[in-house]
């Protein structure tokens, strides 16, 4: 007599005679007997749902020992009382070595205890350090030193300057009048008169209030009229630019544009040039120091090339020739 089960329901040692339902396209056809769980779980994996059993040949498997070998048990500490003890007792047998003990674990008090001394530190400290800031200027000017305290008197410019002085820096051109010199010289006693008045009151305010910083030049400074002139004199003459050098005049340089070149002479002329090889054109402003060499020989403005042609002038980037009363221009450094 058969009988429909779950696969859930499948137990090993039962036969199965087909399967009724399954999901998937692929039709298994399964049958025999179950032999362990691994069976059953594969069964479930590959998409069977319900199977039909037989019950009366249901049997019941044996579980399967294995034997070991005494290395085995050595090593799986089957002999070792000391092992097998310590297992029932220890309750870190099999345990994660990541994980803490239980009597690793902080307790509740010293867990929040040590957050709330952490907040606290740090809720102090950053007042500390605001208030720091905060005063920062207070602690640098409690640092900075006094300046020295010192009383400065000035005197008022009262005393009216020495007529005597701005008559003597007149320039001689400006020569005073009898009257007006005798009209300045009148009130210099009343000035020499207070000036000492003003002295005395000066010295005895400076002794009872401080020292006296700016005072009063009293000097007198004459400058004689001869030297006044001379300096007159000296400044003019330095105004005046100096004509008396003589001027270089700059050399003429001549530039011959207009020239023909020798490839552009009559053809009854070009046949008769004799040979010319210039290996060396030295040019300068001065027309002394310019020369060429031409034919292994150094050469001159003036000067005969083979008796023939003569150099009249030499240029930058050209010679200037005459031949037969003819003017033409060749390059520098070329041959012919």
């Amino acid at each position: 007599m058969s009988n429909l089960v779950a696969i859930a329901q499948l137990k090993p040692g039962m036969v199965i005679l087909s399967i009724t339902q399954q999901n998937g396209p692929v039709k298994i056809r399964k049958s025999g007997l179950v032999t362990s769980d691994a069976m059953v779980q594969g069964l479930m994996e590959m998409g069977v749902q319900e199977v039909e059993i037989d019950p009366e040949q249901t049997v019941e498997i044996a579980p399967t020992t294995q034997h070991r070998t005494q290395t085995q048990a050595l090593l799986r500490g089957d002999r070792d009382t000391n092992a097998q003890i310590d297992n029932t007792l220890s309750e870190q047998f099999n345990r994660s070595l990541f994980l803490p003990t239980v009597q690793g674990l902080p307790s509740v008090w010293k867990r929040y205890g040590k957050d709330a001394a952490v907040y606290a530190v740090l809720i102090v400290g950053g007042l500390c350090i605001g208030y720091t800031i905060a005063t920062s200027s207070q602690w640098l000017r409690a640092f900075e030193p006094i300046p020295a305290t010192r009383i400065v008197q000035t005197t008022p410019p009262s005393v009216a300057p020495n007529p005597t002085t701005s008559v003597a820096q007149l320039p001689p051109e400006q020569t005073l009048s009898p009257e007006v010199s005798t009209q300045a010289s009148l009130p210099v006693e009343q000035n020499e008169a207070t000036t000492e008045a003003l002295q005395q009151v000066v010295s005895s305010s400076a002794q009872d209030e401080g020292r006296i910083i700016n005072t009063q030049d009293e000097d007198d400074v004459q400058v004689s009229p001869e030297l006044l002139a001379r300096f007159n004199a000296a400044i003019e003459a330095l105004d005046t630019p100096s004509t008396s050098e003589p001027q270089t005049q700059a050399p003429e340089v001549n530039v011959h544009n207009e020239l023909p070149r020798v490839d552009q002479l009559p053809v009854r002329l070009m046949t008769r040039l004799p040979t010319m090889n210039f290996s060396a054109h030295m040019y300068a402003s001065r027309p002394s120091d310019r020369w060429v060499r031409v034919n292994g020989a150094q050469a001159v403005e003036g000067d005969w090339i083979d008796g023939k042609v003569q150099i009249v002038n030499i240029e930058a980037q050209k010679v200037v020739l005459s031949f037969e009363n003819t003017l033409f221009t060749m390059a520098a450094l070329t041959d012919w």
